[in-house]
């Protein structure tokens, strides 16, 4: 008979480590899952919850497998790189309450990724644990968009793409947005990459939907999944170190 010290079992804190990574893993399937519905029309919610669950039973069965998948989903997850010598850079002025700050990004990226990797939240207040990780359907990254060149104060050619997508089109006519006196300059942060130097400003309210000139306080990244916060970015372009 093995003694208890024979045991080849894991120390309390490793076993924390991987059930925190195989919640990970579970928060990425769930993710991931969704994000395949919404692209694939064929997919139904039915066929979604299917794999949700397939997922779920994996990780009880061969957690081990588990882990070492989210591990390489972590590894190959994109890192932002200080040095950005080599990247074409644009710059956007971030007007809140606080007053005018300016980010540089790379040209190219989506904002709600741009903005939380560089500390800046397009979320208010509680909407920064509040939000659908960049599926487009919450509506709480909802920034008004003004470009720098007199010539084009609604940002077309600045941004990608230029017009609301069908997907922001739904969710800014939804309730709470949509009102008759909102800004038709307000876009999903989530939904846009920004091609040339511009101008966003943050409204007040849980999702940004205030039509007052009040702005919003300027609030910091809280980034409660880590790099899974940026799971459903695959428009933003590849960062030094992919």
């Amino acid at each position: 008979r093995r003694s208890h010290t024979d045991d080849n079992t894991d120390p309390p804190a490793t076993s924390a480590a991987t059930s925190s990574r195989l919640i990970q893993y579970m928060i990425y399937s769930y993710l991931f899952n969704i994000k395949q519905a919404a692209m694939n029309k064929k997919l139904t919610p039915l066929l979604c919850i299917l794999r949700l669950c397939s997922s779920s039973s994996f990780i009880i069965r061969q957690p081990q497998a588990a882990l070492s998948i989210v591990q390489y989903q972590s590894s190959s997850t994109r890192q932002f790189s200080a040095h950005q010598n080599d990247q074409q850079l644009v710059t956007v002025s971030l007007e809140t309450s606080s007053g005018k700050k300016e980010l540089q990004i790379q040209k190219g990226e989506i904002l709600r990724s741009a903005m939380l990797r560089r500390g800046s939240s397009p979320h208010n207040g509680r909407a920064r644990l509040i939000n659908c990780r960049g599926l487009g359907t919450c509506g709480t990254c909802a920034v008004e968009i003004e470009s720098s060149d007199d010539n084009s104060n609604n940002g077309s050619g600045f941004v990608e793409p230029n017009e609301r997508s069908t997907k922001e089109k739904l969710r800014l006519k939804f309730p709470p947005h949509g009102s008759s006196d909102q800004s038709a300059n307000l876009r999903l942060a989530c939904q846009v990459q920004f091609m040339d130097d511009i101008t966003i400003r943050k409204r007040t309210g849980f999702w940004g939907q205030d039509t007052t000139s009040e702005l919003a306080e300027d609030y910091d990244a809280e980034l409660w999944f880590g790099e899974l916060e940026y799971v459903l970015d695959n428009k933003s372009p590849p960062r030094e170190g992919d």
